[in-house]
């Protein structure tokens, strides 16, 4: 299988280049799943686990230093956003709650109301984690993040879809929980270059 280096040429990838990649997505997935355990720090090991896999697909450094290092400067630099979505989620989940016990009227229809907007809430910060860059500032990035989901809807629609792909399946298996956010990185990394493929094509270079 042939892909395209940075002078335009193409090469073949080597041999098992999908069970490397496969492999990356597993370490990526534990890895942040451990950085993730406090839960404020989710989104930053979100931003350093798609910032690795794309490093991955691109054949650039793939050093467990440097997904640590990128998770460090998101932390340090995207704190506001990583704080405010684990309120919103909180707020979210907790209005969950109040309607599965039936305490507020049309428990129903909220409930149902309520996981939409926890799945959009979600892709919202896969949209931030591959947006993310250092030195961005976090007000540039969640408008960045924001104006994307709502124009690549296609895209958006497929980060739904494996955010929701994933919840079943820790469902089925709660240890798989570790592979999650190996899998939703690499579906945002996906959505990503589907999204510049698409951009490139309506706007051929003359």
């Amino acid at each position: 299988m042939a892909a395209v280096n940075g002078t335009g040429s193409r090469r073949e990838k080597p041999a098992g280049a999908g069970f490397a990649l496969f492999g990356e997505v597993v370490i990526t997935g534990v890895v942040v799943a451990v950085l993730a355990v406090p839960l404020v720090t989710l989104l930053p090991a979100l931003a350093a686990g798609v910032a690795h896999l794309r490093r991955q697909l691109t054949g650039h450094s793939v050093r467990m230093a440097d997904l640590v290092g990128d998770f460090t400067t998101a932390l340090r630099e995207q704190w506001p956003l990583a704080l405010g979505s684990v309120g919103a989620a909180l707020v979210l989940l907790w209005n969950v709650s109040l309607a599965q016990a039936g305490l507020v009227p049309g428990a129903g229809g909220l409930r149902v109301l309520t996981w939409l907007l926890v799945l959009g809430l979600t892709v919202l910060l896969l949209r931030v984690a591959a947006d993310w860059r250092p030195g961005v500032e976090p007000a540039a990035l969640l408008r960045g993040a924001a104006r994307r989901a709502v124009t690549d809807t296609g895209g958006s629609v497929l980060l739904a879809m494996g955010v929701l792909l994933c919840m079943v399946f820790v469902w089925m298996l709660p240890p798989l929980v570790l592979l999650a956010g190996g899998l939703l990185a690499l579906a945002t990394v996906a959505v990503d270059i589907r999204e510049s493929t698409r951009a490139a094509d309506a706007d051929p270079a003359p």
